[in-house]
């Protein structure tokens, strides 16, 4: 939200500095380094800022906040949306801001990060505090890192900390067992051009019935463009789509959706003006035993009845993802965490076959994070869906998917067990880095301090 979409990046840039007007040569110097800091925004800078990636765009608002070099810097969620390599670059680039006497205040839904920058804490919930202290040893305290919507106390490990995120022994004959829909989603030759740019380049992706496969590359590598080609909310340049078997090539969104393809989306997009139920409601439609408009019109039987169960349907679906204080607030006055699970719950309301997850934990708090894992893993288990999981937290990754495909420039670099995938030279080079509390934003992370 920190940018002005329509705007290239050049001109946003320009409009950070308006605080530097009086001294061009400064303002250069500061928008220089801001480039040296992130460079991909020097290979956008021609292109408007709404057509960015979200985490370039991320990578966009925290340059025009660091630009002007404040006395006071307020970051709001720095890793939100950032490969773990940005994330790594920006830690240490908040450090040398310290360094050189900024006061720095960060909001930030990662604990594991949080303790590579801060000293001290102060944990909200609902409003209110619930702790005020030295981030040393917060990772102990399971009493205030809890989830407050997803899972139960059986979804937490024995240290508290929510599932062991060691590597799951899994193999092909624990997936084979999976109960599935038969729903097989296969792309050949996927391929989309923006201008000059390539943004998906001759894809290969099969995911089988009943897999759950993780999708990982750098902000930019064209992992959500592939989502968009997937469900059709961007045409293709070429490759062909099938679902079950069936080309699904050129249909529209709302086509792919009945044939029970389902996704979520990279910010949530719900109904703002309606409650949390509501918007659960208008997920069941498609399920209603009734939806003729004449019954509805006459309140005949056969009607109300299919519209109390779904009544019924979406306050489960509510009070299973721990929403029930929310239910009748507007979505639009939720947090940015609250939101991702009020689209999860209508995403399960659908009932899809094939589950396409865009960073299903941006924005929500890790100890949600670490719950999140076992609770898709029961949704897997109850529906038989298949899931292909773009995310940046690793921990979570590994404890839950088959199966990595890693992108790079639109490209497929790697796939393969997630052992494998993660140890690949290609990927440790150009999306992970080597920062092990970066790379798992939930779970046991580091906890050296480097700002106060």
């Amino acid at each position: 939200k920190g940018l002005f979409p329509t705007l290239t990046v050049a001109e946003n840039m320009r409009m950070a500095t308006w605080m530097l007007r009086g001294d061009r040569e400064r303002a250069q110097v500061r928008t220089d380094e801001m480039l040296a800091m992130f460079p991909v925004l020097a290979e956008r800078w021609d292109q408007a800022a709404g057509d960015l990636s979200g985490g370039e765009q991320q990578q966009l608002s925290i340059a025009m906040a660091f630009v002007t070099e404040p006395q006071l810097v307020l970051i709001d969620e720095l890793s939100l949306g950032l490969a773990p390599t940005v994330v790594g670059m920006l830690v240490d680039k908040v450090a040398e801001l310290h360094a050189q006497g900024t006061t720095i205040v960060v909001v930030e839904q990662s604990v594991n990060v949080a303790l590579l920058m801060c000293e001290r804490a102060v944990f909200l919930e609902k409003g209110q505090v619930r702790f005020r202290g030295p981030t040393a040893g917060l990772l102990d305290r399971p009493d205030i890192l809890r989830a407050v919507f997803i899972g139960t106390d059986d979804d937490a490990g024995a240290d508290g900390r929510g599932p062991d995120l060691a590597e799951p022994d899994r193999d092909a004959t624990e997936t084979a067992s999976r109960p599935d829909r038969g729903l097989a989603l296969e792309c050949r030759g996927i391929t989309k051009h923006f201008g000059g740019i390539t943004a998906v380049d001759d894809v290969d992706l099969t995911v089988p019935p009943g897999s759950i496969i993780g999708l990982i590359g750098h902000n930019g590598a064209g992992k959500t463009t592939l989502f968009d080609l997937l469900t059709g909310f961007l045409d293709l340049d070429g490759g062909v789509v099938r679902l079950g078997g069936t080309d699904i090539t050129d249909l529209a969104p709302h086509r792919r959706a009945v044939l029970e393809l389902g996704r979520s989306f990279q910010e949530a997009l719900l109904y703002p003006s309606l409650p949390v139920v509501d918007c659960v409601k208008v997920a069941l439609e498609r399920h209603l035993a009734n939806r003729d408009p004449v019954a509805a019109a006459l309140h005949l039987p056969a009607s109300t009845d299919s519209e109390r169960d779904a009544a019924v349907r979406a306050d489960e679906l509510v009070e299973l993802l721990g929403l029930t204080p929310f239910r009748d607030r507007p979505t639009g006055e939720l947090s940015t965490g609250t939101r991702r699970i009020v689209e999860l719950a209508c995403l399960l309301a659908q009932d899809p076959a094939v589950v396409l997850l865009d960073e299903p934990t941006a924005g929500v708090a890790q100890a949600e994070t670490e719950a999140l894992a076992p609770m898709l893993r029961r949704v897997q288990a109850e529906t038989g869906c298949s899931m292909v999981v773009i995310e940046h937290d690793m921990g979570l990754l590994r404890e839950l998917c088959d199966e990595f495909v890693a992108l790079e420039q639109g490209r497929v670099i790697a796939r393969g067990t997630p052992a494998e995938v993660l140890a690949d030279p290609a990927v440790v080079a150009s999306y992970l880095g080597t920062d092990e509390a970066v790379v798992n934003r939930s779970g046991r992370g580091g906890e050296t301090p480097l700002v106060d």
